[in-house]
């Protein structure tokens, strides 16, 4: 370990604590946006979240239980195609960590034909660990991910690793399940229990019609591909709704006046003058800034899984990770008596509702 790293991590994070506020600040001057209290907390609050990580990756005894812990947990679930380098314990301390050397390629480098399949595993890997372990390897960058020379997954670095709580674990389940299941009506209830709404706004976004936006975006992220392949599919979209004859311009202009109309409907909904407010997106704007907040955990998982769709994308151009997602929700909601499990699972098979023919 470098020395004085902590000391070094401590004035990147003051800095840091210093600066979150000002960008906060300018950033919604440049948006035309209001700054709220609640703004400058949260940007603080993410500082914070990075910098615990930070000064986790520094204690090499705690990197190297995080490292031994995930191979004894992939052992005892049967999962042999993924695994984690050996520490040798009697030769690392808090500053030195000592591994056995491990030989292999970086996965998105390896031209392998079993690539897919390791991409698959290391799909299977995150999400036993997201949503069963509790303990999320949080720096999945391609360089820590290894394909060994006997066709396993090994994954590197656990110096920066999430502890995911059970009640977590189940609300990210019903989640995934709501979304498999295009139950959208039940994600309200959802953001509140992963953290994204306040309890207090729950009724108001029930009310919203963001749940219809939010199937048109997890509809198009379903069908796989990445961006590039999403934006296709939305103009696509545009083309049958609007007309094929319009350019690309003109249908995203046709997108905004829907988008206009529903906003205003929405406001009138709630009993604004629609017709005193001086521009409709932003008055929306800010009242889904009241409607939703970021949880720092999120930041972890959104890294984690980012990364590892752009590995799949780049052995698969039609890569779907929430397709990828459902074998292993499946046989987790298969093997899971609790009764949030349960309900999640009928939510999953039969939709909005849980129950046949709803």
């Amino acid at each position: 370990q470098r020395p004085q790293i902590l000391e070094d991590i401590a004035l990147d994070l003051y800095l840091l604590r210093v600066l979150a506020p000002v960008q906060a600040r300018l950033s919604n001057l440049v948006n035309k946006i209001e700054t709220l209290d609640k703004d400058l907390v949260l940007a603080t609050n993410l500082v914070d979240e990075w910098g615990r990580g930070f000064v986790a990756e520094a204690d090499y005894l705690q990197e190297a239980r995080n490292t031994l812990s995930f191979n004894e947990a992939m052992q005892r679930r049967g999962l042999d195609a993924v695994t984690s380098p050996q520490v040798v314990s009697e030769h690392s301390t808090s500053k030195v960590l000592i591994t056995e050397w491990v030989d292999g390629t970086r996965l998105d480098l390896d031209a392998s034909p079993d690539v897919p399949r390791l991409c698959a595993v290391a799909i299977n890997a995150y999400l036993t660990m997201l949503l069963d372990t509790g303990v999320l390897h949080c720096d999945p960058h391609p360089g820590n991910l290894l394909r060994t020379r006997d066709g396993r997954l090994c994954i590197l670095d656990w110096g920066m690793a999430l502890e995911v709580p059970s009640d977590l674990q189940y609300s990210l389940i019903e989640f995934i399940a709501h979304v498999n299941g295009e139950d959208y009506e039940a994600m309200p209830d959802d953001f509140v229990n992963l953290g994204f709404t306040p309890p207090e706004q729950l009724e108001r976004v029930r009310r919203s019609n963001l749940t219809e936006g939010l199937s048109f975006v997890l509809r198009q992220l379903s069908q796989g591909g990445g961006g590039k392949k999403m934006s296709e599919r939305v103009v696509d979209e545009w083309r049958e709704r609007y007309g094929d004859t319009l350019s690309e311009e003109e249908l995203r202009a046709k997108a905004r006046e829907e988008m206009q109309a529903k906003m205003s409907a929405q406001l009138a909904s709630e009993g604004v003058d629609v017709s005193a407010v001086t521009n409709v997106m932003e008055e929306m704007q800010r009242r889904n800034r009241e409607m939703f907040r970021v949880p720092p955990y999120i930041l972890y998982v959104a890294r984690a899984f980012s990364t590892l769709e752009g590995i799949g994308l780049s052995a698969k151009e039609d890569y779907s990770l929430v397709q990828e997602a459902f074998p292993y929700l499946s046989q987790r909601l298969l093997t899971d008596d609790s009764p949030r499990a349960k309900a999640a699972l009928r939510s999953m098979l039969y939709g909005r509702g849980g129950n046949p023919g709803s």
